[in-house]
C-alpha cells in the first residue's frame, strides 16, 4: 500500500469513527469499536487486557486531576512541582485566540500546539517558508474542537481550548524527534516505547529498563536499527516514576536532546484504548499487571 492509499484509508476510517461517535453514547461507542478492533466483547465488569482497562479507566475513573494533566499547558505546573522546571520546554506564548499569535515576534523556528487534544501540532523549521495563513486556519479549527466529543476521552471534556508556542527541538540525524514513552503500571515504569520518524515512516520499538530490545510491537512497524542506549536512561526512568506515582496506568513521554531531558506529555488513554499489540497476547499480559493488584 503506497502513502496516498494509506492516507485515504486512514481518513475514511476516521470519518466512519466520527459518525459512530456522534450517534452513540460513550459506553456504546467503546463497546462497538472494541468488538470491531479485537473481535471480542469489551468486558467492563472485569477488564482482562491493558486496552480494556484503559477504556474502563476513561469511562469510570474521572478524577479532576486527569483534566489538569492532559492539558498541555496546565500540566506544566504539575511537572514543575514533581520533578522541576528544568525539564520543561521553553514556552514562547499561550493564546486563547488565533489573533493573539504574533508571528512577527516569534523566532525563526517554533512549534504550535493545541492544549486540549492530540494531533494538534504545527512545526515551523523556517519562518520564511511557513504558511502562516494556513496555520491560522488550522489553529482556528483546533479551537473549535472538543476532543472528548470527537473521540470519547473524558479527561479532555473540560480542558480550555488554547494554543501554546514552544521552542523547536530536534535530534541530530533523525527526521523527527525521538519519543521516549514510559509505560507505567501502578506508578512503576515497566518498559519504554520508542517512536521514530513519526511523520514519514513511523517505527515503534520496545525496550526494557536496561535497554534490551523486547520482542513485541504496537501498531507501527518495528525499526531494524536499534537506538543507542541514552547515557541518562536511569534519570528518565526515575523522572517517569515520580510523575506516574499514584496512577494505575499512565504513559509518561520525554524527549532527549544531546543529554538534556524534556518533558513531553502524560497520556492516560494511549491509542484511545484500541492499540493492537503484536503478538496480541501481550495485551492480556499487561492487563494482568494492572488487575492482579485489584
Amino acid at each position: 500500500m503506497n502513502t496516498n492509499e494509506r492516507k485515504y484509508k486512514t481518513n475514511f476510517k476516521r470519518f466512519l469513527l466520527k459518525c459512530l461517535r456522534k450517534c452513540t453514547t460513550d459506553k456504546l461507542y467503546y463497546q462497538i469499536r472494541y468488538y470491531y478492533t479485537f473481535k471480542r466483547p469489551l468486558n467492563l465488569k472485569k477488564p482482562d487486557t491493558l486496552m480494556a482497562t484503559i477504556i474502563w479507566q476513561n469511562l469510570y475513573d474521572r478524577a479532576p486531576i486527569y483534566t489538569e494533566l492532559v492539558d498541555k499547558y496546565a500540566v506544566r505546573v504539575y511537572v514543575e512541582e514533581k520533578i522541576g522546571a528544568q525539564y520543561l520546554n521553553d514556552l514562547y506564548g499561550v493564546y486563547d485566540t488565533v489573533t493573539e499569535v504574533d508571528f512577527e515576534t516569534l523566532p525563526q523556528q517554533f512549534v504550535l500546539k493545541g492544549t486540549h487534544g492530540a494531533d494538534m501540532i504545527l512545526i515551523c523549521k523556517n519562518k520564511a517558508d511557513f504558511d502562516i495563513d494556513g496555520a491560522k486556519r488550522k489553529m482556528d479549527t483546533w479551537l473549535k474542537t472538543n476532543f472528548y466529543q470527537l473521540w470519547g476521552e473524558h479527561a479532555y471534556n473540560h480542558v480550555p481550548p488554547r494554543i501554546i508556542c514552544e521552542q523547536f527541538l530536534a535530534n541530530e540525524n533523525e527526521n523527527a524527534l525521538v519519543d521516549y514513552k514510559f509505560h507505567c503500571f501502578h506508578g512503576e515504569p515497566k518498559h519504554i516505547q520508542i517512536d521514530r520518524n513519526r511523520f514519514i515512516d513511523h517505527t515503534l520499538n520496545f525496550y526494557d529498563l536496561e535497554w534490551n530490545r523486547l520482542p513485541f510491537g504496537l501498531w507501527y512497524p518495528q525499526s531494524e536499527k536499534d537506538l543507542p542506549r541514552p547515557k541518562n536512561l536511569n534519570v528518565m526512568v526515575d523522572l517517569a516514576r515520580k510523575l506516574a506515582r499514584n496512577f494505575k496506568f499512565v504513559r509518561v513521554d520525554f524527549y532527549n536532546i544531546e543529554g538534556r531531558i524534556y518533558f513531553g506529555e502524560m497520556t492516560f488513554y494511549p491509542c484511545n484504548g484500541f492499540g493492537v499489540f503484536t503478538p496480541p497476547e501481550k495485551d492480556f499480559e499487561f492487563g494482568s499487571w494492572l488487575n492482579s493488584r485489584e
